[in-house]
């Protein structure tokens, strides 16, 4: 009798630490979402979107060009709408690299019912913010009291 007492305890006991690792791996997993969020958020705040050349005296590097192409609507010639999609095409084909999209171009059909978008994509020679912000949260420590 005293020892399906003491196992009952040992399983409540069990059951409590097993779902309290799971509720533990749950947080974790859900802070690692967090901050793949945050740093993608800081790699698509960083491209700079410019309809005009990159700047003299910095050097570059021409990644490629972007284009696209899409019917005649007051969204299609949105530049916020514009600039994010020139920046996710550029982040899909050059995730590490880009920095800026220069010479930013709109062209619309004689018709008027095309939309035909262009920029170059270009890697500065020198990407030592780009660096800085990919390892920005490396070795930081959340605590309440600034304890490490």
């Amino acid at each position: 009798m005293r020892s399906s007492k003491i196992l009952g305890v040992l399983a409540i006991g069990l059951t409590l630490g097993v779902s309290g690792c799971a509720a533990v791996e749950a947080q974790r997993a859900a802070q690692a979402q967090k901050q793949q969020e945050v740093v993608h958020r800081m790699d698509v705040a960083h491209i700079w979107v410019t309809t005009e050349a990159p700047p003299a005296g910095k050097p570059y590097s021409k990644l490629g060009d972007l284009s696209y192409t899409e019917p005649f609507t007051p969204d299609a010639i949105d530049e916020a709408k514009i600039t994010e999609k020139l920046k996710k095409m550029a982040l899909e084909k050059w995730p590490d690299t880009i920095d800026a999209i220069v010479d930013e171009n709109q062209t619309i059909s004689p018709d008027g019912t095309v939309v035909t978008v262009t920029g170059k994509a270009i890697a500065y020679d020198s990407t030592v913010d780009r660096a800085a912000l990919h390892h920005m949260n490396e070795g930081m420590v959340a605590s309440p009291n600034n304890n490490q």
